[in-house]
């Protein structure tokens, strides 16, 4: 591996979407795919770097959740006695995740292994740190940011084999101070399929119940206003 330059290391610190955006937030997300298929409205709750909570919209998913906790997603059903563990393509398929709205943690969770620098745009070439649960979903990305805009460009999931699986593209952004994403265009290149696009209606920094990512006890989450009705 080849180490980034001090500048190359400033410039990935500071596109890192999981440090920049607020830790605490509730959001309010509209999902709408390229062939017309019914659009999703989505509620989501972040608490901390590496903790979500998602709801689908909608009467048909009320009581419903997608949890994430660090690099292991969650469906809590209602009635279910604890939320069942999905599996990484199953989650990655979902309407959306961390790495659908923020990309992937380039800091903490991988290395980098060399940088491409053009005159505007830089690419990392990202391998998960060995033995994470994050390898096991995401063993290698590469990172594309803007070297004068100061803000990531896109996102492509490679597969050990070097295979590109998922492209996040960061079309634009809420604040350009904390990168909050204000609309995505992610597509799956393994599946194919129309690409999916995400665009951040509300957002809001708040303080955020640890409760409502408890694994083993849904009483916060229970106490949720429910959910607004669907487009």
């Amino acid at each position: 591996m080849t180490p980034p330059a001090a500048e190359q290391r400033v410039l990935l610190a500071r596109t890192n979407l999981f440090s920049s955006v607020p830790q605490q937030f509730h959001a309010m997300l509209f999902v709408s795919w390229s062939d017309g298929l019914r659009p999703l409205r989505v509620e989501m709750w972040r608490g901390g770097r590496d903790r979500m909570l998602a709801r689908v919209l909608g009467p048909r998913q009320a009581g419903r959740f997608l949890l994430q906790v660090g690099a292991e997603h969650y469906l809590v059903a209602p009635g279910a006695r604890q939320p069942v563990k999905l599996g990484a393509g199953v989650a990655a398929a979902g309407p959306v995740s961390f790495e659908q709205l923020l990309g992937v943690d380039v800091e903490r969770d991988f290395e980098t292994e060399r940088v491409e620098a053009g005159e505007r745009m830089v690419t990392f070439h990202l391998v998960a740190r060995a033995g994470s649960a994050v390898a096991r979903a995401t063993p290698r990305a590469r990172w594309v940011v803007d070297r004068i805009r100061r803000q990531p460009v896109r996102l492509d999931i490679v597969l050990a084999d070097g295979r590109t699986s998922r492209v996040v593209e960061f079309a634009s952004f809420a604040d350009p101070r904390t990168l909050v994403p204000a609309k995505l265009i992610l597509k799956d290149v393994l599946r194919g399929g129309p690409p999916m696009t995400v665009e951040l209606e509300r957002f809001e920094p708040m303080a955020v119940p640890d409760g409502l990512f408890s694994l083993t006890d849904g009483a916060v989450r229970a106490q949720l206003p429910p959910a607004p009705p669907a487009p």
